[in-house]
């Protein structure tokens, strides 16, 4: 990338946040976070993604093969503090092209796939826990 189309990238994505360059060459934190993020190899990132997707299905008991993809997106976001930072999104693609958002929804589908029965968690006793045995997980009683 240039330096003229990387100044008006910086531009660009400061502008999103409602927030400009000053006239000064000192570059402030927020600046170089943009420059950073522009600059990301998002290919590496991916593969870091696909190798930990691997591990925890290991775990797991399933296996991910080869043919899997990963794509990271890598973006802006402003915190509560008002203080912006850098997030990114993985998404996992089957070889089908089925797209996964995280690693418990491709552990899910492949045992689905593999016709597995989903790990079921148990206290130490045996018994299942007297929370998940009354309600879901989404719908725990309040009190």
């Amino acid at each position: 990338m240039t330096s003229a189309h990387t100044s008006c990238a910086v531009a660009d994505l400061l502008a999103l946040h409602g927030l400009r360059r000053g006239a000064s060459a000192k570059h402030t934190q927020a600046e170089k976070l943009v420059e950073r993020v522009l600059e990301e190899d998002t290919t590496a990132l991916a593969a870091s993604a696909l190798q930990k997707l691997k591990a925890c299905a290991a775990e797991q008991g399933v296996c991910v093969d080869d043919c899997w993809t990963a794509k990271v997106k890598v973006r802006l976001t402003t915190r509560r503090n008002g203080i912006i930072g850098r997030t990114t999104t993985n998404t996992y693609y089957s070889p089908s092209g089925k797209a996964f958002r995280s690693h418990a929804a491709v552990i899910s589908f492949l045992r689905d796939s593999a016709g597995m029965t989903p790990l079921q968690s148990t206290s130490n006793d045996g018994k299942m826990s007297e929370a998940t045995d009354a309600y879901p997980p989404s719908k725990r009683a309040r009190h």
